[in-house]
């Protein structure tokens, strides 16, 4: 069963009825300088780029913003604090079912509206395999890149307050490699400072050769 909690869901206080305007969240930002350029290419019909490959980690990071000391620590499994497997139906797998290695994960695309991501357990003894649907909200596609479901928050729990807002994107870049792109700011305030207070990173996965080696039908299950 899919879990609907999300991060508005953890507030019971605003801040009040006069909360200052909701800011939008800049452009993507084109590539950090010496990283290759983003691919333009879409599969036929859609929006989406084809992102169907199997992946090496760690991978090549960028960050850029003021806020940078507070941003997650590098490790292996990094993608998994900006993939939201939380809305995905989930299944486990055989160890066998894919060529998965301990540095390494597989997505399978079978058409825009729907990709599997998977990846070996701690122990390396099953494969977790998330199913992300376009139609049931989980992404959506937007010339050229997957766009998943903003986080937002504006409020106040336990004498803290909440004042942001993250989105996170799939992009491939012209090598082929799967980039991941985080842009995090305030979710309200005034326009004219806002764009000073937005950070970006960036997370590049090399395509690793030989492609998708399976044991599952491209369909999926």
């Amino acid at each position: 069963m899919r879990n609907a909690v999300t991060f508005s869901a953890l507030l019971v206080l605003a801040f009040g009825c006069s909360a200052p305007d909701k800011l939008e969240i800049p452009p993507i930002p084109g590539p950090p300088d010496d990283w290759n350029q983003f691919s333009i290419s879409l599969i036929t019909g859609s929006d989406c780029p084809s992102i169907e490959g199997t992946y090496s980690e760690p991978p090549i990071i960028y960050r850029s913003g003021k806020k940078k000391k507070y941003l997650p620590t590098d490790n292996l499994g990094l993608y998994s604090g900006y993939v939201p497997f939380h809305r995905a139906d989930r299944k486990v797998l055989a160890a066998s079912a894919l060529n998965i290695s301990r540095d390494s994960f597989v997505i399978r695309q079978p058409d825009p509206s729907q990709f599997y991501f998977s990846m070996l357990n701690h122990e390396a003894t099953a494969i977790s395999e998330y199913h992300f649907r376009a139609d049931e909200g989980d992404f959506e596609c937007l010339a050229g890149h997957i766009k998943f479901p903003n986080y937002t928050s504006y409020g106040m729990i336990e004498g803290r307050s909440f004042n942001f807002q993250i989105r996170n994107v799939l992009l491939k870049d012209e090598t082929g490699a799967l980039v991941i792109q985080s842009s995090r700011g305030p979710y309200r305030g005034k326009p004219s400072k806002a764009k000073n207070d937005f950070m970006f990173e960036f997370f590049r996965y090399p395509l690793k050769g030989g492609g998708v080696s399976s044991k599952i039908p491209a369909g999926g299950f």
